[in-house]
């Protein structure tokens, strides 16, 4: 939401402080600022705070509270029918912190939260636009959210008194090394979808408001792009493996499947389950597989990337280009003529057929360009092919 430091000003009386400082002031209270421009910020109201920050009087509202200054005109909407229970001492239980009475009670007024005390006991009842404050621990969160967690006191973790057993993490890295050296891509896909048996309260996308029973649909999806790029990543004989590891949700528990996007039957040996076809889809059970036992002497492998190389997000045009030579003629010398003519927009050139007959050598060959900074036209491309073809002929090939 985008929302200046004037429109903010028509709620208050007194000063606020410049829009850099007001800024930091949602920063530090965990609100994400997406860009400050001039007196005008760009909030990112989170799912969770939807319901109450989702106008000027609403981000006014919040900016009262972290700033603790008052607002011309309190319009209350009520409070909500479902009270929660909170002891001081829960408070601080949860956060880690020792704040006061005083403290916490800070935090209820500057929130305009009714509150009642019972002995030690708060009962809590939240604006009815807060519908994000139910539970014992979102009052810490909010107590903690406004003092400024950095008023809690860092505490060290305890000391892990054994080595812990990594078998079964490594065992699923084994399987992940023994589809990577066989030619296999791992992918990561959502576990939102849009049926499922397990619906979210509060989902991020209304769209995809249950979690996946199984990692079908993601691959699917994933194959499909997959194939779409395969002619720039891994050239005309090349065909996108791709598998996931990622749980399922069910009823009755989470399930952790292995989904690939075509059969290795060899897989069946080292898992020692069958496999589960979905179409073209294959799934492995990984919660029948003893993952402790695979992984346990195993040492998953590790990988050394490359440095870093800038990519184009422009589509890519295909050309293929087939041509008759001379029996003997170097095929090198022929990809030199062809990536001299066709300049810096060729980004991949690989042979993918070739014969003979009759004393000549017949060669194939598969173009790809693309622009760093543009969508190249099939005008643009069908000039260089022109080229290309024009200084190939003028050697006394055929193109074909």
């Amino acid at each position: 939401m985008k929302i200046s430091r004037n429109d903010l000003q028509k709620y208050f009386e007194n000063q606020l402080p410049s829009t850099s400082a007001i800024a930091d002031a949602f920063t530090f209270h965990c609100f994400e600022i997406e860009e400050v421009d001039g007196d005008t910020l760009d909030i990112k109201v989170l799912t969770n705070r939807a319901a109450d920050c989702n106008s000027e009087a609403g981000i006014a509202a919040e900016l009262s509270a972290i700033l603790d200054m008052p607002l011309k005109n309190i319009l209350s909407d009520g409070f909500s029918e479902k009270t929660v229970d909170v002891s001081l001492t829960r408070i601080n239980a949860i956060l880690g912190a020792d704040f006061s009475e005083a403290d916490v009670e800070e935090v209820f007024r500057r929130l305009r939260f009714h509150v009642e005390k019972h002995g030690d006991t708060y009962r809590v009842a939240a604006p009815l636009s807060r519908i994000d404050v139910e539970l014992p621990e979102d009052v810490a969160e909010e107590v903690g959210r406004i003092l400024g967690y950095d008023r809690i006191p860092e505490t060290e973790l305890p000391s892990i008194s054994s080595a812990p057993d990594q078998a079964r993490y490594r065992g699923i890295e084994r399987i992940k090394d023994f589809l990577v050296e066989r030619g296999f891509i791992e992918i990561s896909t959502q576990s939102f979808a849009k049926k499922g048996e397990i619906i979210l309260a509060n989902p991020l996308d209304k769209t995809s408001p249950a979690l996946r029973m199984n990692l079908e649909k993601g691959i699917k999806i994933a194959g499909m792009g997959a194939k779409q790029y395969a002619p720039l990543v891994l050239g005309p004989h090349g065909e996108p493996a791709l598998f996931e590891v990622g749980t399922a949700f069910i009823k009755v528990g989470e399930k952790l499947y292995l989904a690939l996007s075509k059969p290795t039957p060899e897989l069946n040996n080292l898992l020692g389950i069958e496999s589960i076809s979905r179409g073209e889809i294959i799934h492995y059970d990984l919660s029948e597989v003893a993952l402790e036992n695979l992984g346990r002497d195993y040492m998953p492998i590790r990988y050394e990337l490359s440095a870093y190389k800038p990519f184009s997000v422009y589509p890519f045009i295909t050309r293929d280009i087939a041509l008759w030579v001379p029996g003997g003629t170097d095929i090198s010398s022929i990809e030199s003529v062809i990536r001299e003519n066709a300049g810096e927009l060729l980004v991949r050139l690989d042979q993918f057929d070739h014969f003979e007959k009759e004393g000549r050598v017949s060669y194939a060959f598969r173009l790809i360009f693309q622009a760093m900074d543009r969508t190249l036209t099939d005008d643009e491309v069908g000039g260089i092919m022109e080229k290309i073809t024009g200084v190939l002929s003028a050697k006394d090939y055929e193109v074909r």
